[in-house]
């Protein structure tokens, strides 16, 4: 029967082994997002969608700013790189380039619908029946030393609205101008040249990092070569995936060395045989490779950090084969039967006691937790069951003999806990114990805050600061959410809260924001607008105005209504920049925010305006881990209680509180560990309840 069970688990070993071959040929790839080991929102579907859009959009921009006392260098420069990244298949323009065909085709979206499009300072001006000025600025702009106004736009357009429109639209980039198709700006003698792109792929993904930053830095080294004055920073969510992956893995590879190592080199010199050293290998082996397999075949990837961690966590499964290999030492096991047995109840115990701890891990909403808890799970009794059906088998070793030394150095150690001449040094330890850990309990303090969870490279946020002081933007992960029953009125809604934005800009709450309706006004707000223009500047000042340009009158046919400047169709156009990130979907708007400085003033200037709702991703995921901070030792205590019955069943009710309290109460424990000796089985040993 046991001969049927260890070709059984050989089969079923085999099957892993051979899913795991497949996958790793068609590819392995971790996730390295750290969002993605945090918990989904649960209460609002709508603006998880928005959250995940937003970070999506941002998450897979790739910004660069190329930079060389020579213009046309600097500009030869950034379309060779440019180009060498397009070229990978991962990246496509951004779509903000501001070059020719752009205004062109922008110029051919807003022409026909001028009259119903106001810069703000114009509107503001005609509120005020200022329409004059509009007049005596259009004709110094057409008459000036440097007006730029041809005739053909002011035969149609006589008080220069539409280019006072253009200027006014946001612009995220304020420091950078058009120069020749490409945004530039000048500095100390350096032209800088900015090349946007946005990814194809996840910026997370290992392989999308490796082709892309390969070769970025391969064209920025080729691009060195013929200009040695060249200067690039970089900024974009891969480069930082990028660098805390690696980093990761650098670590990761570093502690795993060492402590395998150093397992290694204990396990040889305790047993002096190669046999115990390939028994835990084989053991840790299976654990693994059965752990990595089945998480795979459940989840379909795997998050690094989830692999890094449950490797780790399967170190426990290394105790179940030394466990085994420690009885060598016990004359009274003989054999590899005798073994077995001696730590069969022992490891069983500490298996499902261990299994209950990662099935409260399974409960917990945390993506990464659950991963971590299934490899664990699988993993451990993998190697549980290699110790107890093929180590057996494979085990023909005599009992050592030598060891006598190892065990009398450990048998100091029990004395200074048993032996009366030590009691005032044992009390005076406990004391100390207690001292520190009643200090480290008033220190104790939780911190939520996710962006803990992950150190930045110092050397990508300076270039990231560079980057944002030279054109003129900030980061802005932080966004106002706007929600309504279509495209129109959301709009309405944004124009209702611009006055507050206003505000809020001028009482430095934030630096600046970019909004949908600046681009598009609403039909409500485009009709308000031609009646304005009618009323307020036509009437008064459009004969005159024609006249002194040196124009015929105008034609009765201006005042026929044209159909208001549709979202949809500024979307299908294609051509104005920006303006695809803030549009969700229909009636689902972001109102993008440059340097949010003040949340709570931002909150509580918004607070009650119906469908406007401030976005924190970085603190509603804080406020959410500590949410889920208090389930989770919830979950801890829930898994401690759910072990009572199996050390009930082993220890009974009074020895019960042996194994259960060490773990949780460290500081006491030697106190009670001759007591909870006295009362257990005689036949225990520690390596069973360890």
């Amino acid at each position: 029967m046991k001969r049927l069970a260890a070709l059984a688990w050989l089969a079923l070993v085999l099957l892993a082994g051979l899913y795991l071959a497949y996958r790793v040929q068609d590819g392995l790839t971790f996730r390295t997002d750290l969002l993605a080991l945090l918990p989904r929102e649960e209460q609002d579907p709508t603006l998880q969608r928005a959250n995940e859009a937003v970070s999506r959009a941002l998450g897979r921009r790739v910004v660069a700013l190329v930079g060389d006392p020579s213009r046309e260098r600097a500009r030869a420069a950034a379309l060779a790189l440019s180009a060498d990244l397009k070229v990978t298949g991962l990246v496509s323009s951004a779509g903000d380039e501001i070059d020719a065909d752009r205004m062109k085709a922008m110029g051919s979206l807003y022409f026909p619908h001028r009259r119903g499009l106001l810069s703000a300072g114009d509107r503001t001006l005609l509120l005020a029946g200022r329409g004059e000025d509009i007049a005596l600025r259009a004709l110094s702009q057409a008459f000036g030393v440097f007006g730029m106004a041809d005739a053909n736009l002011l035969r149609n357009d006589p008080f220069l609205l539409l280019p006072s429109f253009f200027t006014g639209l946001p612009f995220p980039l304020s420091r950078l101008t058009p120069d020749d198709g490409l945004l530039t700006v000048v500095e100390d003698g350096t032209t800088w040249i900015l090349v946007s792109a946005a990814l194809a792929g996840e910026p997370f993904e290992l392989d999308v990092q490796e082709r892309v930053i390969g070769a970025f830095d391969a064209s920025v080294e080729r691009l060195r070569q013929t200009a040695p004055n060249l200067q690039v920073k970089r900024l974009g969510a891969v480069f930082f995936a990028q660098a805390g992956s690696q980093a990761a893995l650098d670590e990761s590879t570093w502690l795993s060395t060492l402590s395998l190592g150093g397992t290694v080199l204990l396990i040889l010199l305790v047993f002096r045989r190669v046999g115990p050293l390939l028994h835990n290998l084989l053991a840790l082996g299976v654990g693994l490779g059965v752990g990595l397999s089945g998480s795979l075949a459940l989840f379909g990837e795997l998050h690094v950090a989830a692999l890094l961690f449950g490797t780790s966590l399967i170190g426990v499964a290394v105790d179940y084969s030394l466990h085994y290999s420690a009885c060598l030492f016990d004359r009274t096991c003989a054999t590899s039967r005798d073994r077995l047995a001696h730590v069969l109840p022992g490891i069983t115990l500490g298996l499902v006691t261990t299994l209950i701890g990662y099935m409260a891990l399974m409960l917990a909403p945390f993506p990464g937790l659950r991963q971590i808890a299934v490899f664990s799970i699988l993993g451990l009794i993998a190697a549980f069951l290699t110790v107890v059906l093929w180590l057996p088998p494979l085990d023909h070793a005599a009992p050592l003999r030598h060891g006598h030394g190892m065990l009398a150095a450990a048998g100091h150690l029990w004395r200074f806990w048993e032996d009366a001449r030590f009691r005032v040094p044992r009390v005076l330890l406990l004391l100390l114990l207690v001292v520190v850990g009643v200090v480290g309990l008033t220190r104790l303090h939780a911190n939520d805050d996710v962006r803990r969870l992950q150190s930045l490279s110092p050397a990508l946020v300076q270039e990231q600061e560079e980057i944002q002081r030279r054109i003129g933007a900030t980061a802005a992960s932080q966004f106002l959410l706007v929600r309504a029953a279509d495209d129109e009125q959301a709009l309405r809604r944004q124009e209702a809260i611009a006055a507050t934005l206003d505000r809020l800009v001028g009482e430095r709450a934030i630096a600046g924001y970019h909004m949908p309706a600046a681009f598009v006004p609403s039909a409500q707000r485009q009709a308000e607008n031609r009646a304005l223009l009618r009323d307020a500047l036509e009437s008064p000042w459009l004969a005159s105005q024609r006249e002194l340009l040196g124009l015929p009158p105008a034609s009765p046919e201006r005042d026929d209504p044209v159909p208001p400047l549709t979202l949809a169709a500024a979307l299908g156009q294609g051509g104005v920049p920006f303006l695809g990130d803030l549009v969700l979907g229909s009636g689902l708007h972001v109102v993008a925010l440059q340097g949010l400085a003040r949340p709570d003033a931002v909150r509580a200037a918004l607070a009650g305006v119906e469908g406007v709702r401030l976005v924190d991703p970085t603190a509603d995921f804080s406020a959410l881990l500590g949410k889920y901070r208090q389930r989770a030792l919830l979950l801890i205590a829930a898994s401690a209680l759910l072990m009572v019955p199996a050390l009930v069943w082993r220890y009974g009710w009074r020895g019960r509180c042996g194994p259960w309290c060490p773990p949780r109460w460290p500081w006491p424990w030697p106190l009670r560990w001759r007591r909870w000796r006295a009362r257990a089985s005689p036949s225990s040993t520690p390596w069973r309840w360890s």
